[in-house]
């Protein structure tokens, strides 16, 4: 999904709630805050000695063990959140948007988003952990395998 993407959603369920659900059925707890909006620039080589560059925005989620409230994070107020830091810091709204979720032994993970949807006064973002992959195995199947030489 894209920021632009997600920051129209934000727009649309103005009203909702916003959920993330890290884990099936598992949500993070509704006192969470977002703390963080990162513009990631990555410069890389792979295994195969291709160099790739790309950006993404990566969205800080913290929850505070003593807080309680009574429900989540309205879209609005998130939407507010956001709005706030592209003022400071323009967001790059044509990249993939990630969230990073941690607490207590769930150690911290950067999650992509695999679709959301509104359950009745919630807007529900499912995410989930993106594996690891071997670029130059995505286009040609035998490239990373033992002995191919991908890796030295």
């Amino acid at each position: 999904m894209t920021t632009a993407s997600f920051f129209e959603l934000l727009e649309t369920h103005s009203e909702k709630e916003l959920w993330f659900e890290y884990s099936a059925g598992t949500f993070v707890p509704k006192a969470y805050h977002i703390t963080e909006v990162k513009n990631v620039h990555i410069e890389s080589v792979d295994c195969g000695g291709r160099p790739d560059v790309y950006d993404q925005t990566v969205a800080q989620l913290w929850i505070n063990d003593g807080e309680v409230v009574e429900r989540a994070m309205s879209c609005q107020k998130a939407n507010k959140i956001f709005k706030m830091v592209d003022n400071a810091k323009p967001i790059k709204k044509d990249t993939p948007i990630f969230f990073e979720w941690g607490h207590g032994d769930l150690r911290t993970s950067v999650y992509e988003v695999e679709q959301v949807n509104v359950v009745g006064n919630r807007l529900e973002v499912q995410l989930f952990v993106p594996p690891t992959v071997c670029k130059p195995a995505l286009e040609v199947a035998s490239a990373c395998a033992p002995g191919s030489g991908c890796c030295g």
